[in-house]
């Protein structure tokens, strides 16, 4: 009796308290994921996720020169490392529509200067989870949140000119 009185008084807490970490993650990769999107947006230098299970860290590079003039991926000082808790993953990764291993992953900025559409979905062990988008037209991460009543709209690139909207008056 005395475990079951245990058992319903925890179990809520325990629950509430893998939904905080899973909103601390979230937003942890939702600022990596702006300052991506801030850097490779300001600065002329390639810039890059990565992701790492056997550390589960998530990091934000920038390729820079070194002294003997070579290049070579450094971190991004702006952006701390975040480190996954054990009981969250990343369950899918998509580049421009391609799928990456979830578990080990490096997507970088291109010297043409077109960001890539890097969407990705984290979940913890109870089955929350979120969605991050970062288009490529888009100033920042939008995150969509499982079971958000009014969920963010995710805004696709629109060619006016397909749609027969380029002369409109605006």
């Amino acid at each position: 009796m005395l475990l079951v009185l245990l058992g319903t008084m925890l179990v809520p807490r325990m629950s509430g308290i893998a939904r905080g970490e899973l909103d601390v993650v979230v937003e942890g990769v939702g600022t990596a994921f702006a300052a991506f999107a801030f850097t490779e947006s300001t600065d002329q230098k390639l810039v890059a996720l990565s992701y790492t299970a056997a550390n589960r860290r998530l990091d934000v590079f920038q390729l820079r020169e070194t002294d003997d003039k070579a290049s070579e991926w450094r971190p991004l000082t702006m952006a701390p490392s975040l480190i996954l808790p054990e009981f969250i993953e990343f369950t899918r990764v998509t580049v421009d529509g391609a799928a990456l291993d979830p578990t080990d992953w490096f997507i970088s900025s291109t010297s043409s200067g077109l960001r890539p559409d890097i969407r990705i979905r984290i979940e913890s062990e109870t089955g929350d989870g979120a969605d991050i988008a970062l288009l490529p037209h888009g100033l920042g991460p939008v995150i969509i949140r499982d079971g958000d009543p009014d969920p963010p709209y995710l805004r696709e690139r629109t060619d006016l000119g397909e749609i027969g909207a380029d002369r409109e008056d605006w």
